[in-house]
């Protein structure tokens, strides 16, 4: 890790005087000069503000939308999240992502190998198991018959549209990366290198959208919900992932939590702020889901920044902080202090 990283072009960056979740200029300093410290590739210090009105925070100034691909250059693997070559060597986590597939096949109807004998019975007693297993199916229901059409947003390695297509769902995936479209394509996937803004233009078409740890890397969250909320069908569904500023990780670890990402994570969101963004839009029946086992690798990688390491350091650490075990436990009983913001909401 550099000890002082370049700054990041001035003609590069643009000021943000204002939230850009509810407009207020109302703000208090939250960090000053933070780094890449997740990835350890992005120049620049950064600043980050907390709004005085709805408790969002967010980088002041950061890099203009033309310049932010710079931080995402080298950062970025194309590995599918259920793959299981990515996975520490221990048996023990090896036998546990056997028995979540078991789990998902049968709850699911999804085809995942190797799967655990007993895993759709033992998973259910495992409430953050059980939790994180619905949370990479995105907690979806069956299609309508015939099928439902899904959008997932900044679908990354494709594996959950590769799941949404073996539920029985007619899933399509945008991206800005024009690296993952390929690979997605490769693996036989309906993907396109597009934006919400430009699928937008015709309102009313799909059943379900799905996006997960993307608001937060957008310009304009705003326009971006409200251009979701137009492609959505009358009653569709939306679900969201983000990180969660009022996560006992972030405030445990302050500037050293690995939710805040600098400059790749613009904005963040506390539960009240998010819930009030999607209100605002037009979306109903919001719901909040519980990610579930997220914290150890979270912790691990937060600890290691504070030690001055880079997050991808420690990303292969089997065994769990006694902390991260106590903080996974009062997760679930305090939704607004888990990690992601993992909600659902209708149009």
């Amino acid at each position: 890790m550099s000890e002082t990283p370049r700054p990041w072009p001035q003609a590069d960056l643009e000021s943000v005087p204002h939230c850009p979740v509810c407009g207020s200029a109302e703000r208090g300093l939250l960090y000053s000069g933070l780094t890449d410290r997740v990835f350890c590739v992005a120049d620049g210090a950064w600043d980050m503000y907390r709004c005085a009105g709805c408790s969002s925070a967010w980088l002041d100034p950061r890099p203009t939308p033309g310049s932010v691909g710079r931080a995402y250059e080298t950062y970025y693997t194309h590995t599918a999240e259920d793959d299981a070559s990515m996975l520490p060597k221990s048996v023990v986590v090896r036998q546990l992502h056997a028995w979540q597939n078991d789990y998902k096949n049968a709850r699911y109807g999804l085809q995942r190998k190797p799967a655990g004998v007993g895993g759709r019975w033992l998973v259910r007693l495992a409430p953050s198991l059980r939790a994180k297993a619905d949370a990479q199916c995105r907690h979806m229901q069956c299609p309508p018959i015939g099928g439902g059409r899904l959008l997932d947003v900044g679908f990354g390695s494709g594996a959950f549209l590769k799941a949404a297509g073996e539920m029985g769902w007619n899933a399509h995936g945008i991206d800005f990366d024009p690296k993952a479209v390929e690979v997605a394509r490769a693996r036989g996937l309906s993907v396109s290198c597009a934006s919400v803004a430009e699928l937008a233009v015709q309102e009313n078409q799909y059943d379900v959208i799905t996006i997960s740890h993307v608001i937060e890397h957008v310009h304009e969250p705003i326009a971006l919900l409200r251009n979701l909320y137009h492609l959505l069908k009358p009653g569709g569904l939306l679900w969201l992932d983000t990180p969660n500023l009022s996560s006992y990780g972030a405030r445990r670890f302050g500037s050293d939590w690995r939710g805040l990402e600098p400059p790749r994570h613009l904005v963040l969101f506390t539960p009240q702020s998010m819930i009030g963004a999607l209100t605002t839009v037009g979306f109903q029946q919001i719901s909040q889901h519980w990610h579930g086992m997220t914290l150890f690798s979270i912790y691990a990688e937060s600890t290691a920044i504070a030690h001055g390491k880079c997050a991808q350091d420690v990303i292969d650490q089997v065994l769990p902080s006694p902390v991260a075990v106590i903080d996974e436990l009062r997760e679930m009983l305090q939704p607004m202090r888990r990690e992601f913001l993992t909600l659902s909401a209708r149009k």
